[in-house]
């Protein structure tokens, strides 16, 4: 009969090496599925049209972070703030279709309308930086102002924040203030002068719910067997 003994120390030694495999599949496979729904959670952002710099805010950390575990945890987040105002905040209020009111004792939320310039990073100038950029104060105009000619989309709201006398670049599509020959149309290619919406005033909005927070949960739940079967040897 052929027989093999291992002594107390010689099994412990064994089954260390082994949960020392074990453990690094564990980890390499939460890594993975970690990075995936990292991923997948900013590509969700992206395509809810909330911009690569919001995307990007989503992190992925396998803990531990040096080492390797038998049962290591994969945390994928959006960065918040101290105010509550950060990524997290805004990722969950399209993840919950959150009504959105006004702030600091406002009786009006201004909507940048497509026709607002915007920042490099995507987002829309407040109504101040509006008025900085032009170097004029914005105009209030009633929806019911029959009078009122404007190129801008109108939206629903109680009134609209305006700004007269723009017209269009060409290189850029972007408005700029007319000039004084402009306005009298005194130019030798005159350019329609507009009056353009930049602001739509509503009480609140809701925001439509355009994230899934249960996707990533689901796409973890499954990804993670397949990765540790990749790893598995």
């Amino acid at each position: 009969m052929l027989g093999m003994k291992i002594g107390t120390a010689d099994f412990e030694k064994e089954t260390a090496g082994l949960e020392s495999d074990v453990a690094g599949f564990m980890t390499a496979a939460m890594r993975d599925t970690t990075e995936e729904v990292r991923d997948a959670f900013r590509a969700q952002v992206r395509a809810a049209g909330l911009g690569d710099r919001l995307a990007n805010a989503v992190r992925g950390v396998t803990y531990p972070k040096n080492r390797d575990a038998l049962a290591p945890t994969g945390w994928v987040y959006a960065q918040p703030s101290k105010k509550g105002r950060g990524a997290a905040a805004i990722i969950e209020s399209y993840a919950s279709g959150a009504y959105i009111t006004p702030r600091q004792g406002k009786r009006w939320l201004a909507v940048p309308t497509d026709d607002c310039p915007r920042h490099r990073s995507g987002d829309a100038l407040t109504p101040e930086e509006v008025e900085e950029r032009f170097g004029r104060p914005l105009q209030f105009v009633s929806p019911s102002d029959r009078g009122f000619r404007t190129p801008s989309i109108r939206h629903a709201g109680v009134a609209y924040l305006v700004l007269k006398g723009l017209v269009i670049r060409k290189a850029t599509g972007r408005w700029r203030n007319a000039s004084e020959r402009e306005l009298a149309g005194r130019t030798r290619n005159p350019r329609p002068v507009q009056s353009v919406i930049m602001f739509t005033l509503t009480p609140g909005v809701k925001k439509p719910q355009t994230v899934d927070l249960s996707e990533p949960e689901r796409l973890a739940q499954s990804r993670f067997p397949a990765n540790l079967d990749k790893h598995w040897r």
